[in-house]
């Protein structure tokens, strides 16, 4: 019988056909593996939170023990059965490990190397355990004087996927000043925590927006633990342009702001280094800033004299 070349077409359509289903066999057993890890890490940690590895016998499909990070044994079959970790729980795991064991190749498995028992017994290294994330972060706020009264600034964080949402600005200008603010800190040096981050402003409309850049960019800096100042926020004025290098940079008719500071109670104000000359307003101190790393000095200073 003369042997079917490769390259036939219906020959090769079947080969690909197979090596597709192959490599994709190969990978959902890779993740079946990955996951189940992460499952039993769950339901062991819940019970021995400084378990970071465990050793199997592949071939009972069940539990042997359980190690912390230096090897020492948390819990061994049988001996611990009952204690530290529940019968309910030990057993949970071995059904697992009967799921998953039979679906093979477990020496593919990046983690579920051959233990020093020798096999069957396999051991598993744990993943690390996930930061705690706070149920609630903290929250800051602030004021920023304008002509119709105090606007209130707003900010804090909740656990879940990354955002950064902020109202109360003009419509037209949200998108570009969310991008100055967030460019504006990162490149300042400063690394926010994960999560939603809401920036909200009620009572009068904060027009002009980049002149409000700095309240809002300190105020999320506050909230994410950077300053400790919900009270020092309501007493220094911030007016100041951000820019996405961090800059402080001058807004137009500051004069007149630190003016309406000053009436509505303020006693300090920090405003860009390159606007100090154009303020002429007695009773107000007046700081400046070139960078929004230097205006957190400010105001660490401002807070060491109260």
């Amino acid at each position: 019988m003369t042997e079917t070349p490769h390259t036939e077409p219906a020959t090769a359509a079947h080969s690909k056909a197979f090596e597709d289903a192959y490599q994709a066999a190969s990978v959902a057993r890779r993740t079946l593996y990955s996951r189940a890890v992460a499952y039993v890490a769950h339901l062991v940690r819940t019970h021995l939170p400084e378990a970071a590895a465990l050793t199997i016998d592949a071939e009972g499909e069940e539990l042997h023990e359980v190690l912390d990070t230096k090897g020492n044994a948390l819990w061994h079959a049988p001996s611990a059965a009952g204690h530290g970790l529940p019968d309910g729980v030990t057993d949970e795991v071995n059904d697992l490990l009967g799921d998953v064991i039979p679906f093979g190749n477990l020496a593919g498995a990046a983690s579920w190397k051959a233990a020093p028992q020798g096999l069957p017994f396999r051991t598993i290294r744990l993943p690390e355990p996930p930061a705690p994330e706070p149920a609630v972060r903290p929250a800051a706020r602030s004021f920023f004087p304008t002509l119709e009264g105090l606007a209130e600034v707003h900010a804090e964080w909740s656990p879940g996927k990354n955002a950064f949402t902020v109202t109360g600005l003009a419509p037209e200008r949200t998108r570009e000043t969310c991008d100055r603010i967030r460019a504006g800190i990162t490149n300042a040096g400063y690394k926010l925590p994960g999560g939603a981050l809401t920036v909200a402003a009620s009572g009068p409309l904060l027009t002009p927006a980049a002149a409000t850049d700095l309240v809002l960019a300190v105020t999320v800096l506050a909230a994410a633990g950077a300053i400790d100042g919900n009270a020092l926020l309501e007493k220094v004025a911030l007016v100041g342009e951000l820019g996405l290098d961090g800059q402080v940079r001058p807004v137009a008719d500051i004069n007149g702001a630190v003016r309406i500071a000053y009436a509505s109670g303020y006693h300090a104000a920090v405003v860009a280094e390159a606007d100090l000359g154009n303020i002429d307003v007695a009773g107000i101190g007046v700081h400046g800033a070139a960078n929004l790393r230097q205006v957190l000095t400010v105001l660490d200073a401002i807070a060491s004299r109260k």
